[in-house]
């Protein structure tokens, strides 16, 4: 049943004549008279009696219109609904972010979202770049922040929103510490921690020491707070970025070697599905994160 007829027929109820819902409906008189016959013909009942005081329902009319301006309302509330969702006004917004993304855009991106849609649920997942790039594609989250991982799944956008560079991190008291110059040689003569197998700094390190492969001077660890505790104690190194290790750059509980080399350097990337339409709040999102590595001069279109 179409809903503009539904709609004629619950107001031609309230208003008795057919002007006022014409001018209600901005259709014409004939138009709604139309629809109220078409509504007859299609049930084969009769709706109305007409009168000097305009139209009165008949005993079938009372029980469509009981139906009717139900679905009439139910539709209302739909379109309300979607306009609202649409809006960012209700709804949720899943996020996902790999472990250096999380550290320096989420929490200002969640403060912005929550600050300008305060009735959005915000839910944030911290995984590794593969397994956050696999969630967004099965779209169990709307928008992904991961290192690169070269290995781009053709059924998401990957939009590349800044650049960042690994550094040789290490305790001051580390054999290494006073050497200037330090090649990939000095590397691979000590005990190196990795972060876990699947995450993209691995990925980056295990191809930057190749033909070096795993074996007793590699410790895996699933925390980036365990690797920086490990290295305070001068015994071992590892590859991370200096945002990871501001705090402790600034205490002097570590040091940083920058190697120079550009294999080390990694993109950063917003992920989402190909298919996703945009509605107001994507759009807010994606600005937000744009806008915060132009700040962060991250941002490698910008000069």
């Amino acid at each position: 049943m179409n809903n503009m007829k539904l709609q004629a027929f619950c107001l031609l109820v309230e208003f008795k004549k057919l002007a006022p819902v014409a001018k209600e409906l901005g259709l014409t008189a004939p138009t709604v008279s139309f629809h109220i016959r078409s509504i007859e013909e299609e049930y084969g009942i009769r709706l109305f009696r007409t009168n000097a005081g305009g139209y009165r329902l008949t005993e079938a009319g009372e029980g469509l219109y009981h139906y009717a301006r139900q679905i009439v309302q139910l539709q209302k509330d739909m379109n309300r609904f979607i306009e609202n969702l649409l809006a960012g006004n209700i709804g949720s917004i899943r996020l996902g972010a790999s472990g250096l993304p999380a550290h320096i855009f989420m929490p200002d991106i969640i403060h912005q979202v929550s600050t300008a849609y305060p009735d959005i649920r915000i839910s944030l997942e911290v995984k590794t770049a593969p397994e956050i790039e696999q969630k967004v594609a099965l779209q169990e989250l709307d928008f992904g922040l991961i290192m690169e991982t070269k290995q781009e799944n053709s059924s998401l956008i990957y939009d590349t929103i800044g650049e960042d560079s690994l550094v040789l991190a290490l305790s001051p008291t580390h054999e290494l510490a006073a050497k200037k110059d330090i090649t990939k040689a000095d590397v691979l003569k000590n005990k190196v921690l990795l972060h876990t197998s699947s995450s993209s700094t691995n990925h980056f390190i295990e191809k930057w020491m190749d033909p070096f492969h795993p074996s007793i001077y590699t410790i895996e660890l699933d925390s980036v707070s365990t690797i920086k505790k490990m290295l305070t104690f001068g015994k071992t190194i590892a590859f991370l970025s200096v945002a990871l290790i501001e705090d402790e750059l600034k205490s002097g509980l570590l040091i940083k070697k920058d190697l120079h080399d550009v294999t080390l350097n990694r993109k950063i990337q917003l992920i989402y599905p190909k298919s996703r339409l945009d509605n107001r709040m994507d759009t807010f999102v994606k600005t937000s994160i744009y806008d915060l590595a132009k700040q962060l001069k991250i941002y490698p279109h910008m000069t």
